[in-house]
Protein backbone atom coordinates (compact mmCIF):
# COMPACT_ATOMS: atom_id res chain seq x y z
CA UNK A 1 0.00 0.00 0.00
CA UNK A 2 1.66 3.47 -0.98
CA UNK A 3 2.09 5.63 2.00
CA UNK A 4 2.26 9.55 2.01
CA UNK A 5 5.31 11.65 3.26
CA UNK A 6 4.82 14.88 4.05
CA UNK A 7 8.45 17.45 2.99
CA UNK A 8 8.65 20.15 4.39
CA UNK A 9 10.78 23.12 3.21
CA UNK A 10 11.38 23.11 -1.20
CA UNK A 11 15.48 24.59 -1.30
CA UNK A 12 18.40 22.12 -2.50
CA UNK A 13 17.92 19.41 0.22
CA UNK A 14 13.82 19.29 0.29
CA UNK A 15 13.71 19.41 -3.39
CA UNK A 16 16.19 16.29 -3.58
CA UNK A 17 14.35 14.24 -0.72
CA UNK A 18 11.27 14.50 -2.41
CA UNK A 19 12.71 13.42 -5.34
CA UNK A 20 14.31 10.39 -4.42
CA UNK A 21 11.61 9.66 -1.93
CA UNK A 22 9.20 9.30 -4.93
CA UNK A 23 11.22 7.33 -6.89
CA UNK A 24 10.82 4.69 -4.01
CA UNK A 25 7.09 4.61 -4.77
CA UNK A 26 6.27 7.15 -2.02
CA UNK A 27 3.09 9.26 -2.27
CA UNK A 28 5.29 12.77 -1.80
CA UNK A 29 3.44 16.51 -0.71
CA UNK A 30 5.85 19.26 -0.39
CA UNK A 31 5.21 22.32 1.33
CA UNK A 32 7.04 25.73 0.61
CA UNK A 33 6.47 28.53 2.58
CA UNK A 34 6.98 31.22 -0.19
CA UNK A 35 6.09 31.45 -3.69
CA UNK A 36 8.72 29.31 -5.14
CA UNK A 37 11.31 26.89 -4.94
CA UNK A 38 14.50 26.87 -4.38
CA UNK A 39 15.09 30.64 -3.90
CA UNK A 40 18.79 30.17 -2.33
CA UNK A 41 19.67 28.43 -5.54
CA UNK A 42 18.43 30.68 -7.78
CA UNK A 43 21.03 33.57 -6.06
CA UNK A 44 24.00 31.28 -5.17
CA UNK A 45 27.02 31.80 -7.01
CA UNK A 46 26.05 35.31 -8.26
CA UNK A 47 23.28 33.34 -9.80
CA UNK A 48 25.34 30.95 -11.63
CA UNK A 49 25.23 27.97 -8.94
CA UNK A 50 28.33 26.53 -8.13
CA UNK A 51 26.28 23.28 -8.05
CA UNK A 52 29.68 21.61 -6.52
CA UNK A 53 33.50 21.16 -5.57
CA UNK A 54 35.30 19.04 -7.72
CA UNK A 55 36.31 17.63 -4.91
CA UNK A 56 35.78 17.60 -1.19
CA UNK A 57 36.95 16.12 2.21
CA UNK A 58 35.97 16.29 5.63
CA UNK A 59 38.37 19.09 6.41
CA UNK A 60 36.23 21.26 4.09
CA UNK A 61 33.52 21.63 6.52
CA UNK A 62 32.60 22.02 10.42
CA UNK A 63 30.47 20.66 12.38
CA UNK A 64 30.56 20.20 16.38
CA UNK A 65 29.24 16.64 15.99
CA UNK A 66 31.23 13.49 15.21
CA UNK A 67 33.49 13.66 12.50
CA UNK A 68 33.15 10.12 11.82
CA UNK A 69 29.06 10.32 11.84
CA UNK A 70 29.44 12.78 9.07
CA UNK A 71 31.88 10.99 7.22
CA UNK A 72 29.39 8.00 7.05
CA UNK A 73 26.81 10.17 5.66
CA UNK A 74 29.20 11.45 3.24
CA UNK A 75 29.90 7.74 2.09
CA UNK A 76 26.54 7.40 0.63
CA UNK A 77 27.16 9.74 -2.26
CA UNK A 78 30.80 10.67 -3.69
CA UNK A 79 30.75 13.66 -5.57
CA UNK A 80 31.57 11.85 -8.60
CA UNK A 81 28.06 10.26 -8.20
CA UNK A 82 26.00 12.93 -7.54
CA UNK A 83 27.85 14.98 -10.61
CA UNK A 84 26.96 11.58 -12.81
CA UNK A 85 23.32 12.53 -11.44
CA UNK A 86 23.00 15.67 -12.32
CA UNK A 87 24.27 15.07 -15.56
CA UNK A 88 22.91 11.94 -16.73
CA UNK A 89 19.69 12.01 -14.62
CA UNK A 90 18.71 15.50 -14.93
CA UNK A 91 20.49 16.43 -18.38
CA UNK A 92 22.24 19.31 -16.97
CA UNK A 93 26.15 20.15 -18.64
CA UNK A 94 28.22 21.47 -15.86
CA UNK A 95 31.79 22.87 -16.99
CA UNK A 96 35.07 22.15 -14.44
CA UNK A 97 36.20 25.18 -13.29
CA UNK A 98 39.34 23.28 -11.26
CA UNK A 99 41.71 26.27 -10.82
CA UNK A 100 38.80 27.06 -8.19
CA UNK A 101 37.84 23.29 -7.71
CA UNK A 102 33.84 24.26 -9.11
CA UNK A 103 31.48 22.96 -11.12
CA UNK A 104 28.90 25.77 -12.64
CA UNK A 105 25.92 24.73 -14.82
CA UNK A 106 27.45 25.64 -18.83
CA UNK A 107 24.34 27.79 -19.02
CA UNK A 108 25.82 29.64 -16.01
CA UNK A 109 22.23 29.59 -15.10
CA UNK A 110 20.95 29.18 -11.49
CA UNK A 111 17.30 28.93 -12.96
CA UNK A 112 18.38 26.49 -15.09
CA UNK A 113 19.28 24.14 -12.20
CA UNK A 114 16.37 24.71 -9.92
CA UNK A 115 14.41 24.41 -12.66
CA UNK A 116 15.26 20.76 -13.85
CA UNK A 117 14.97 20.01 -10.02
CA UNK A 118 11.99 20.82 -9.93
CA UNK A 119 10.50 19.10 -13.02
CA UNK A 120 12.12 16.20 -11.94
CA UNK A 121 10.13 16.22 -8.74
CA UNK A 122 6.92 16.84 -11.04
CA UNK A 123 7.74 14.16 -13.47
CA UNK A 124 8.15 11.62 -10.46
CA UNK A 125 4.74 12.69 -9.10
CA UNK A 126 5.47 15.07 -6.40
CA UNK A 127 2.89 17.36 -5.39
CA UNK A 128 4.17 20.94 -4.29
CA UNK A 129 1.99 23.22 -2.52
CA UNK A 130 3.91 26.89 -2.58
CA UNK A 131 2.59 29.51 0.65
CA UNK A 132 1.61 27.01 2.94
CA UNK A 133 3.47 27.74 6.18
CA UNK A 134 3.93 25.66 8.82
CA UNK A 135 2.98 26.17 12.34
CA UNK A 136 4.02 23.41 14.40
CA UNK A 137 4.50 19.56 13.83
CA UNK A 138 3.17 16.93 16.12
CA UNK A 139 3.52 13.24 15.89
CA UNK A 140 0.56 11.09 16.01
CA UNK A 141 1.66 7.87 17.17
CA UNK A 142 2.26 6.35 14.13
CA UNK A 143 3.02 9.14 11.37
CA UNK A 144 2.92 13.05 11.79
CA UNK A 145 0.75 15.90 11.26
CA UNK A 146 1.98 19.40 10.13
CA UNK A 147 -0.50 22.35 11.00
CA UNK A 148 -0.40 25.23 8.44
CA UNK A 149 -0.92 28.85 9.64
CA UNK A 150 -4.27 29.09 7.71
CA UNK A 151 -5.29 26.46 9.98
CA UNK A 152 -5.32 23.24 7.83
CA UNK A 153 -3.98 19.78 9.16
CA UNK A 154 -2.20 17.53 6.67
CA UNK A 155 -0.66 14.47 7.69
CA UNK A 156 2.09 11.72 6.53
CA UNK A 157 3.28 8.53 7.71
CA UNK A 158 6.30 10.33 7.97
CA UNK A 159 7.80 14.01 7.45
CA UNK A 160 11.07 15.42 6.21
CA UNK A 161 12.30 18.57 7.52
CA UNK A 162 14.43 20.39 5.05
CA UNK A 163 13.13 24.22 6.31
CA UNK A 164 17.21 25.60 6.48
CA UNK A 165 18.62 27.72 8.77
CA UNK A 166 18.21 31.72 9.56
CA UNK A 167 20.51 32.84 6.59
CA UNK A 168 19.33 35.21 3.88
CA UNK A 169 16.16 35.56 5.71
CA UNK A 170 15.28 38.35 2.50
CA UNK A 171 13.89 34.87 0.97
CA UNK A 172 11.71 33.47 3.44
CA UNK A 173 14.46 31.63 6.09
CA UNK A 174 12.92 32.42 9.80
CA UNK A 175 14.37 29.08 11.67
CA UNK A 176 11.04 27.63 11.66
CA UNK A 177 12.12 23.99 11.72
CA UNK A 178 14.25 24.57 14.76
CA UNK A 179 11.23 25.61 16.50
CA UNK A 180 9.59 22.91 15.33
CA UNK A 181 11.94 20.32 17.00
CA UNK A 182 12.46 21.78 20.19
CA UNK A 183 9.59 20.94 21.70
CA UNK A 184 10.25 17.17 20.74
CA UNK A 185 13.32 17.31 22.33
CA UNK A 186 16.30 18.40 19.56
CA UNK A 187 18.96 20.16 20.69
CA UNK A 188 18.79 23.20 18.23
CA UNK A 189 21.36 25.34 19.09
CA UNK A 190 23.27 27.76 19.56
CA UNK A 191 23.07 28.54 16.31
CA UNK A 192 25.30 31.49 14.47
CA UNK A 193 25.64 33.36 11.21
CA UNK A 194 28.67 31.44 9.20
CA UNK A 195 29.91 32.25 5.52
CA UNK A 196 29.20 36.19 6.58
CA UNK A 197 31.47 39.35 5.81
CA UNK A 198 33.19 41.00 8.67
CA UNK A 199 32.96 44.40 9.66
CA UNK A 200 35.83 46.96 10.78
CA UNK A 201 36.20 50.69 11.40
CA UNK A 202 39.86 51.20 10.23
CA UNK A 203 39.87 54.34 7.69
CA UNK A 204 42.58 53.41 6.30
CA UNK A 205 41.63 49.56 5.33
CA UNK A 206 37.57 50.95 3.88
CA UNK A 207 39.78 53.38 1.52
CA UNK A 208 41.00 49.94 0.07
CA UNK A 209 37.38 48.90 -0.91
CA UNK A 210 36.92 47.16 -4.23
CA UNK A 211 40.45 45.84 -3.65
CA UNK A 212 40.61 41.75 -4.02
CA UNK A 213 43.60 39.70 -4.03
CA UNK A 214 44.75 36.33 -2.54
CA UNK A 215 46.48 35.90 0.39
CA UNK A 216 46.83 33.17 3.34
CA UNK A 217 44.40 33.61 6.07
CA UNK A 218 45.01 32.25 9.73
CA UNK A 219 43.25 32.67 12.86
CA UNK A 220 44.85 32.37 15.99
CA UNK A 221 43.95 32.12 19.71
CA UNK A 222 46.81 33.16 21.80
CA UNK A 223 49.60 31.30 20.45
CA UNK A 224 47.62 28.53 19.43
CA UNK A 225 46.77 28.40 15.34
CA UNK A 226 43.01 27.37 15.27
CA UNK A 227 42.79 27.69 10.80
CA UNK A 228 46.12 28.41 8.45
CA UNK A 229 45.56 28.11 4.79
CA UNK A 230 45.57 29.67 1.24
CA UNK A 231 42.90 31.39 0.31
CA UNK A 232 41.30 32.98 -3.16
CA UNK A 233 39.43 36.53 -2.88
CA UNK A 234 39.89 38.67 -0.15
CA UNK A 235 37.83 41.50 -0.26
CA UNK A 236 38.41 44.33 1.39
CA UNK A 237 34.57 46.56 1.34
CA UNK A 238 33.49 49.45 2.54
CA UNK A 239 32.64 48.21 5.85
CA UNK A 240 35.21 45.74 6.20
CA UNK A 241 36.13 42.20 4.76
CA UNK A 242 34.32 39.89 2.50
CA UNK A 243 35.47 37.30 0.12
CA UNK A 244 36.09 33.41 0.05
CA UNK A 245 38.81 33.82 2.24
CA UNK A 246 37.38 36.07 5.11
CA UNK A 247 33.97 34.11 4.99
CA UNK A 248 35.34 30.58 5.17
CA UNK A 249 36.72 31.78 8.45
CA UNK A 250 34.05 34.45 9.85
CA UNK A 251 32.46 31.75 12.05
CA UNK A 252 35.48 31.87 14.66
CA UNK A 253 33.71 35.01 15.97
CA UNK A 254 31.15 34.28 17.15
CA UNK A 255 30.23 33.28 20.73
CA UNK A 256 27.39 30.95 19.78
CA UNK A 257 30.04 28.88 17.68
CA UNK A 258 32.42 29.35 20.36
CA UNK A 259 30.17 28.30 22.68
CA UNK A 260 29.37 24.77 20.69
CA UNK A 261 32.85 24.12 20.20
CA UNK A 262 34.17 24.90 23.58
CA UNK A 263 36.68 27.35 22.47
CA UNK A 264 37.43 30.16 24.68
CA UNK A 265 36.94 33.17 22.34
CA UNK A 266 38.85 35.87 24.55
CA UNK A 267 42.62 36.68 22.02
CA UNK A 268 40.69 35.56 19.04
CA UNK A 269 42.30 36.89 16.28
CA UNK A 270 42.59 37.05 12.19
CA UNK A 271 46.37 37.42 10.94
CA UNK A 272 46.99 38.01 6.73
CA UNK A 273 49.61 37.45 4.54
CA UNK A 274 48.80 39.60 1.75
CA UNK A 275 50.57 37.40 -0.98
CA UNK A 276 50.68 34.09 0.68
CA UNK A 277 54.67 34.65 1.59
CA UNK A 278 56.08 34.17 5.04
CA UNK A 279 58.87 36.53 6.78
CA UNK A 280 61.72 34.87 5.26
CA UNK A 281 60.67 35.96 1.55
CA UNK A 282 60.26 39.48 2.77
CA UNK A 283 62.97 39.60 4.47
CA UNK A 284 65.45 38.92 1.65
CA UNK A 285 63.20 41.20 -0.72
CA UNK A 286 63.81 44.14 1.75
CA UNK A 287 66.76 43.15 2.78
CA UNK A 288 68.90 43.43 -0.97
CA UNK A 289 71.61 46.18 -1.98
CA UNK A 290 70.58 49.50 -3.30
CA UNK A 291 68.51 52.30 -3.71
CA UNK A 292 65.10 50.70 -3.38
CA UNK A 293 62.39 52.26 -1.33
CA UNK A 294 60.58 50.54 0.97
CA UNK A 295 57.37 51.42 -0.79
CA UNK A 296 58.79 50.82 -4.20
CA UNK A 297 59.64 46.98 -3.33
CA UNK A 298 56.20 46.59 -1.59
CA UNK A 299 54.70 47.66 -4.96
CA UNK A 300 56.51 44.94 -6.76
CA UNK A 301 54.48 42.18 -5.40
CA UNK A 302 51.28 43.72 -3.90
CA UNK A 303 48.45 46.24 -5.02
CA UNK A 304 49.50 49.49 -4.92
CA UNK A 305 47.06 51.33 -2.51
CA UNK A 306 47.75 48.45 -0.35
CA UNK A 307 51.33 48.72 -0.43
CA UNK A 308 50.86 52.52 0.67
CA UNK A 309 48.34 51.74 3.51
CA UNK A 310 50.77 48.99 4.94
CA UNK A 311 54.12 51.45 4.37
CA UNK A 312 52.00 54.11 6.26
CA UNK A 313 50.84 52.05 9.13
CA UNK A 314 54.19 50.88 9.77
CA UNK A 315 55.82 54.45 9.91
CA UNK A 316 55.28 58.15 8.79
CA UNK A 317 58.13 58.71 6.03
CA UNK A 318 58.84 55.05 5.96
CA UNK A 319 57.56 54.25 2.43
CA UNK A 320 59.95 56.64 0.74
CA UNK A 321 63.38 55.43 3.19
CA UNK A 322 65.58 53.10 1.24
CA UNK A 323 64.97 49.48 2.83
CA UNK A 324 68.57 48.56 3.87
CA UNK A 325 68.57 51.83 6.01
CA UNK A 326 65.93 49.69 8.16
CA UNK A 327 66.41 49.57 11.55
CA UNK A 328 65.53 46.59 13.38
CA UNK A 329 62.98 47.76 14.93
CA UNK A 330 61.29 49.14 11.58
CA UNK A 331 62.30 45.87 9.74
CA UNK A 332 60.45 43.55 12.23
CA UNK A 333 57.29 45.73 12.60
CA UNK A 334 56.98 45.68 8.32
CA UNK A 335 57.27 42.43 8.30
CA UNK A 336 54.24 41.54 10.56
CA UNK A 337 52.16 44.14 8.52
CA UNK A 338 53.31 42.22 5.48
CA UNK A 339 52.63 38.40 7.04
CA UNK A 340 50.53 38.50 10.01
CA UNK A 341 48.67 41.69 9.49
CA UNK A 342 46.20 41.34 12.32
CA UNK A 343 42.66 43.13 10.70
CA UNK A 344 40.64 45.52 12.89
CA UNK A 345 37.68 43.11 13.11
CA UNK A 346 34.52 44.94 15.29
CA UNK A 347 32.05 42.39 14.62
CA UNK A 348 30.09 40.73 11.31
CA UNK A 349 27.03 41.24 8.67
CA UNK A 350 25.06 38.05 10.46
CA UNK A 351 22.47 36.50 9.02
CA UNK A 352 21.88 39.38 6.70
CA UNK A 353 24.35 38.15 4.37
CA UNK A 354 25.33 35.18 5.57
CA UNK A 355 25.22 32.43 3.04
CA UNK A 356 24.31 29.75 5.83
CA UNK A 357 23.54 28.98 9.54
CA UNK A 358 26.07 27.50 11.46
CA UNK A 359 24.85 24.90 14.49
CA UNK A 360 22.18 23.16 14.39
CA UNK A 361 20.70 19.57 15.01
CA UNK A 362 23.47 17.46 16.45
CA UNK A 363 24.38 14.36 13.96
CA UNK A 364 24.64 12.54 17.24
CA UNK A 365 20.53 12.93 17.04
CA UNK A 366 20.15 11.40 14.03
CA UNK A 367 21.08 7.83 12.36
CA UNK A 368 23.82 8.66 9.77
CA UNK A 369 22.58 5.62 7.62
CA UNK A 370 19.17 6.82 6.88
CA UNK A 371 18.79 10.44 8.40
CA UNK A 372 16.22 9.27 10.51
CA UNK A 373 15.64 10.81 13.87
CA UNK A 374 17.05 8.97 17.07
CA UNK A 375 14.41 10.66 19.16
CA UNK A 376 11.11 9.97 16.92
CA UNK A 377 10.75 7.46 14.05
CA UNK A 378 9.37 8.74 11.03
CA UNK A 379 11.34 12.17 11.37
CA UNK A 380 13.75 12.66 8.85
CA UNK A 381 16.17 15.57 9.03
CA UNK A 382 18.46 16.57 6.24
CA UNK A 383 20.06 19.81 4.62
CA UNK A 384 20.75 23.39 6.51
CA UNK A 385 18.97 22.16 9.45
CA UNK A 386 21.67 19.84 10.89
CA UNK A 387 24.56 21.24 12.51
CA UNK A 388 27.17 21.25 9.71
CA UNK A 389 28.30 23.71 6.89
CA UNK A 390 31.08 23.97 4.82
CA UNK A 391 33.07 26.39 3.08
CA UNK A 392 32.72 28.81 -0.05
CA UNK A 393 33.10 26.40 -3.09
CA UNK A 394 30.05 24.33 -3.54
CA UNK A 395 30.34 22.68 -0.35
CA UNK A 396 26.98 23.22 1.11
CA UNK A 397 25.66 22.50 -2.20
CA UNK A 398 27.18 19.34 -1.61
CA UNK A 399 25.70 18.61 1.91
CA UNK A 400 22.33 19.84 0.72
CA UNK A 401 21.95 16.76 -2.32
CA UNK A 402 23.70 13.78 0.05
CA UNK A 403 21.76 14.36 3.13
CA UNK A 404 17.76 15.16 1.18
CA UNK A 405 19.21 12.39 -1.31
CA UNK A 406 19.81 9.53 2.26
CA UNK A 407 16.57 11.28 3.92
CA UNK A 408 14.49 11.01 0.98
CA UNK A 409 15.48 7.76 -0.62
CA UNK A 410 15.70 5.94 3.38
CA UNK A 411 12.15 7.70 3.94
CA UNK A 412 10.53 6.72 0.52
CA UNK A 413 11.52 3.06 0.77
CA UNK A 414 10.03 2.73 4.26
CA UNK A 415 6.76 4.31 3.09
CA UNK A 416 6.74 2.28 0.00
CA UNK A 417 7.02 -1.18 2.88
CA UNK A 418 10.82 -1.32 1.44
CA UNK A 419 13.68 -2.34 4.14
CA UNK A 420 14.83 1.10 5.20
Amino acid sequence: MQRRLLVLGAGAAGLTAAIFAAEQGAQVLLLERTKQAGKKILMSGGTRCNVLPVKATLQDYHTASSPNILKKIFKTWSVAGCKRWFTDELGLQLACEEDSNKWFPVSNSAKEVRDLLLQRALDVGVETRYECAAEALEPLHPGWQVRLVSGEVVTGDAVIVATGGLSVPTIGTDGMGHRFLKPHGHLTGPVYPALTPLLSTNAAHKGLSGLSLNVRMRVMLGDKRLFEASRTGFLFTHRGYSGPAVLDVSHFYREEFARKTGIERAGLRYEVSWDGEGEEVWKERLGGKGGATVSGILRQHLPNRLADVLAAEAGSGLGERKAAELSREERKRLLKLLTACELPVSGDEGYRKAEVTGGGVPLEEINPATMESRLHPGLYLCGEITDVFGRIGGFNFYWAWVSGRLAGMKAGEKQAGGAG
